[in-house]
């Protein structure tokens, strides 16, 4: 039994798993990075594992996509060979004694490739069944894509090996003059035990044939590095032919055929990111870092005198002329935002106000219908359209009609924009229903994708790739992606600039909609509307004996208003609503110093304050032109729920509760602070103020929909079937009984 531990301890495989625990660990975090992804440990809240287990390829899953998905791990598992074999064949001189070095070494570097794909074939399965609700004839084929693209890539991987060691041995034989055995055998002073070698008792010959390993203290030094260096040199070739295929990507996915699963692309991204710190580090050795800390600095020198600009913009918006871009600061918004230019902008939404009175009898005052949408990516999107075509349908397709202001955050501003340019659509006349599933089906549409596969290829590969609107530039990063998939997903009906949307609204046909953003320089809100909005930047109070305003929030047409700010594109207003953390970049803004802004969540995530900030300024028009407000909610969680608490705290939450429990309660926060708000809203108005709420609250307690841009199939009817929860169903009845007559 000793004699069989020793042989397991000192087999290969094992030695290699416990070198690559003592040194390069760096290169085990990818594995790390993979195997609690797809646990769901790793970037659960935006759905990462959903990248690998379900991979969107032209829209679907399918052959297609899990074949390039496998091809892609084929070239990570290959990159984790090759790079490995770069940096520790130095210690097993015995492979150079064999027929095929590199393959041998391959099948006893297979421990955490294996295990990596039996845990991958678990969760695949399990994920595609139960989640995405996919028959198991539909399982098996794409299985089979997997299993095809990974098979193919190790095929031709070994195929080029092969060929390249015996293209390898001919030409170390010519060099030295004489056949391999003779020269191999040849005794020189070199020919001595290296310091770095580890003992190696036996080793995998093929994938199931085990081999004694070979005492190599014979052979010639000179001829085994000469061997490994000739491996190393086309080892380093397939990580520089992967480099190239990853910018050519990032170059052709303007045409949707090139845009590989983000799976794939996180995959591929991965590979080079090995190789290249394998290479780093066998070529440069102690110099690694201080040359990847220099090139950091260059990088960060260029980005900060503006040689190097790859930042984030909002399409539309010109950032050219940067003499005429408007001063942030509290004295430059003093001097913009007067009382006569907040009575002038008032003075233009009553005409709208009156314009939307006109379309009901003179002698029946209506209710005033204003809808807030939270934020919460797609699960937000779709719940929101749920809700409103839901709603809409009880009401006999009124709802539209009665709203004048529609606002809020993030993902339900999509499904609101969405559906409220629907609406538009058939009042001019287009033979459509708002009301039809086929719409929410495609608010439904991934989006994580498109921005994963950007982030990992066009991000990191290819940052200069432009197009221009105008004269002006534009990086063409995730935050592209982004609104690109948004015109593929709803048929490019938001394709628009933000002045398309100005004359419908001011006709009164269709609500006002204002997005929401916030400035991460100081937390205001940059509110975007075609209509002037500048008295909502401030609240409407007395200060006596001050100089200054309260402003806390941008009035984005009016501030930019050199900048073309009609020109925005309607997408770029979407995305700066919901510019999650890192998931899209922030949007800068061409303003003296730079801002830029970020996700109106962080805000408000509801979009109470602004409805109500409106209301407030609008007060003595509404009482006297109403029978009363019926003020919606439509949000993606449910409100005062408290989440489970911990009976006992480990040293985990001692050191982490800190750091995170402002996040994780920010919604409560915001919850508290706009219930007061709106216990205050009674006050002021005369007339019956009616709140509902519409929440999504899943079947299944802490199994609902997760917060991202994809959803399962299971988790898009999770959010339907919600509809139907008795709370929901109580506020829709009792919608019905106040608007429909």
């Amino acid at each position: 039994m000793k004699v069989f531990f020793y042989k397991v301890l000192h087999s290969f495989p094992i030695q290699l798993l416990l070198l690559h625990c003592r040194h390069y660990q760096v290169l085990l975090l990818f594995w790390v990075v993979l195997f609690s992804t797809l646990e769901n440990s790793f970037a659960r809240s935006f759905g990462a594992a959903s990248l690998f287990l379900a991979p969107e390829y032209l829209g679907q899953v399918s052959f297609s996509s899990t074949f390039i998905l496998g091809f892609a791990f084929g070239i990570f598992i290959m990159s984790w060979h090759i790079t490995t074999f770069i940096l520790h064949s130095k210690r097993f001189y015995f492979l150079a004694t064999t027929n095929h070095p590199f393959a041998k070494y391959c099948f006893n570097n297979s421990i955490i490739p294996l295990a990596f794909l039996l845990f991958f074939a678990v969760e695949s399965i399990h994920y595609q069944r139960y989640n995405e609700l996919y028959d198991w004839a539909t399982i098996g084929w794409i299985s089979i894509g997997f299993l095809t693209g990974l098979f193919l890539v190790l095929f031709l991987s070994f195929t080029y090996f092969f060929r390249a060691n015996r293209t390898i041995l001919r030409a170390i034989q010519k060099k030295m003059g004489g056949p391999r055995k003779l020269l191999a055998q040849i005794m020189t002073k070199e020919a001595q035990v290296d310091e770095n070698a580890l003992k190696v008792d036996n080793y995998f010959n093929s994938a199931f044939r085990l081999k004694r390993a070979r005492n190599v203290d014979h052979y010639n030094r000179h001829f085994l590095e000469s061997i490994f260096r000739r491996h190393h040199f086309a080892a380093v070739l397939t990580i520089g032919i992967a480099f190239v295929f990853l910018i050519i990507m990032g170059y052709l996915t303007e045409y949707a055929v090139f845009r590989i699963p983000a799976g794939a692309s996180v995959l591929l991204f991965f590979s080079v990111l090995i190789g290249f710190s394998g290479a780093f580090t066998y070529i440069l050795g102690s110099w690694s870092i201080p040359l990847i800390v220099l090139i950091l600095l260059v990088i960060n020198t260029l980005i900060r005198h503006d040689i190097l600009d790859t930042r984030s913009k909002a399409y539309g918006l010109d950032y050219l002329h940067k003499s005429e871009r408007p001063v942030y600061s509290i004295e430059a918004f003093n001097k913009l935002f007067t009382p006569a230019m907040l009575r002038e902008d008032e003075d233009s939404t009553i005409r709208i106000l009156e314009r939307w009175r006109a379309k009901f009898p003179p002698q029946d005052k209506p209710r005033l219908v204003v809808i807030n949408v939270s934020g919460g990516g797609s699960r937000s999107a779709v719940w929101c359209m749920d809700v409103l075509q839901y709603a809409d349908s009880l009401l006999g397709g009124t709802l539209m009609q009665q709203s004048v202001l529609i606002t809020g955050a993030s993902g339900g501003m999509i499904g609101a924009a969405y559906y409220r340019e629907l609406y538009l659509e058939k009042m001019q006349g287009k033979n459509i229903s708002p009301n039809d599933p086929r719409f929410a089906d495609n608010v439904g549409k991934d989006m994580l994708n498109a921005v994963f596969s950007s982030f990992a290829v066009n991000d990191f590969f290819t940052p200069f790739q432009a197009f221009h609107i105008g004269r002006n530039r534009y990086a063409k990063d995730r935050g592209y992606a982004f609104e690109r998939q948004i015109n593929l997903n709803l048929d490019g009906s938001l394709n628009k600039t933000l002045a398309e949307y100005g004359p419908p609204e001011r006709a009164a046909l269709i609500p006002l909609l204002i997005f929401n953003s916030t400035i991460t320089a100081d937390g205001r809100r940059m509110l975007i509307s075609p209509q002037p909005v500048s008295y909502l930047t401030m609240p409407l109070y007395p200060h006596v004996n001050r100089n200054v305003n309260d402003i806390d929030g941008i009035d984005f047409c009016r501030f930019f208003a050199r900048q073309d700010p009609q020109q925005l594109r309607f997408t770029s207003a979407i995305r700066m609503s919901a510019t999650f953390p890192y998931v899209l970049p922030n949007v800068y803004l061409p303003t003296r110093p730079i801002v830029d802004a970020m996700d109106a969540g962080l805000r408000d995530n509801y979009g109470q304050e602004t409805s109500l900030r409106f209301l407030h300024v609008f007060r003595n028009w509404i009482n006297e032109n109403t029978s009363g407000i019926v003020f919606i909610q439509i949000r993606d969680s449910r409100k005062n729920e408290i989440h489970d608490i911990e009976k006992q705290k480990d040293l985990g939450d001692i050191v982490l509760e800190p750091l995170f429990t402002i996040q994780r309660n920010w919604s409560s926060v915001e919850d508290y602070y706009q219930d007061d708000l709106i216990a205050y809203a009674q006050h002021f108005l005369k007339v019956p103020f009616d709140r509902l709420i519409f929440q999504y609250v899943p079947r299944q307690e802490n199994k609902g929909a997760a917060l991202n841009w994809h959803l399962t199939m299971r988790e898009k009817q999770d959010i339907r079937e919600a509809l139907h929860n008795p709370a929901n169903q109580s506020a829709f009845h009792y919608l019905q009984k106040l608007l429909k007559k």
